[in-house]
């Protein structure tokens, strides 16, 4: 009777160790992937033990800056002007760093300049105007380069528009700028700030 008793007690008290030691075993001879299914965790695994690491970059010293929206914006005008084979290419770094001075985004700029001249193209000869800025019945405002036109331009833009809540629609711009246009206006400055967005 104490003998079997015993044996009861040896059974139930090895079983438990047995059979975790044996799971232990199993679980771990499993690949990566297969392990949280059987302990019931939620584990996205590598394809391989090389992929596992390959989210961490080499130690080469070297500390990589955090990449920011506005930083891509230089790039943007850049290879918008190039590719349009604007005269204001050569003018992209005061563009960019004028309409920041004056809290104007830069792009809007460059709409601008795209649909009343097609970037500077077809600005009257001589006169440095590509944004259509002072033109009306009486005459044409000119001025003595891109480095001149650019800074007024600008500054006018941002006291007369943005100042005023005019410059996040250029619908609502439209009716100060060109007042005389029917809606072509703003679709095509709209259509120019969607086109950098999407393409540059």
């Amino acid at each position: 009777m104490k003998r079997r008793l015993l044996l009861c007690l040896l059974f139930f008290g090895l079983s438990p160790v047995i059979l975790g030691f044996t799971i232990y075993l199993s679980t771990f001879s499993l690949p990566f992937s297969n392990r949280g299914k059987i302990l019931g965790e939620n584990v996205h695994s590598p394809q391989s033990a090389n992929n596992f690491y390959a989210a961490f970059p080499q130690e080469t010293g070297i500390v990589a800056p955090t990449i920011r929206a506005e930083d891509s914006t230089p790039l943007i005008i850049e290879n918008y002007l190039r590719y349009y084979q604007s005269p204001l290419f050569f003018y992209r770094d005061k563009i960019v760093k004028t309409a920041q001075q004056y809290g104007v985004k830069p792009q809007l700029i460059v709409a601008i300049a795209q649909q009343e001249s097609n970037l500077g193209k077809k600005s009257p000869e001589g006169c440095f105007n590509a944004w259509g800025w002072g033109i009306h019945e009486k005459g044409t405002l000119c001025f003595k380069d891109w480095n001149e036109a650019i800074e007024i331009v600008t500054r006018g833009i941002a006291r007369e528009y943005c100042a005023k809540g005019l410059c996040d629609d250029p619908c609502l711009m439209m009716k100060k700028y060109a007042p005389k246009s029917s809606g072509s206006w703003c679709a095509g400055v709209n259509h120019f700030l969607s086109e950098m967005e999407s393409n540059f």
